[in-house]
């Protein structure tokens, strides 16, 4: 993950969350997850990430 400018996280995640608006999938929280900076703790986003997708998976098998 590069480091980017707050305006472009910003931007990222406001491009994310409306897409995630539209249709719900979790697919679009994880890379919001992967994508920001947790404080220069990456592992928080990518546990993130993995938790929602294997929910979402785990919900749709059901």
């Amino acid at each position: 993950m590069s480091k980017k400018s707050f305006m472009e996280n910003r931007a990222l995640v406001a491009n994310l969350w409306k897409q995630y608006q539209i249709d719900k999938d979790p697919k679009w929280l994880a890379e919001i997850s992967l994508n920001v900076p947790f404080f220069d703790h990456p592992e928080v986003g990518k546990e993130i990430a993995k938790l929602l997708v294997g929910q979402f998976h785990k919900n749709n098998q059901n």
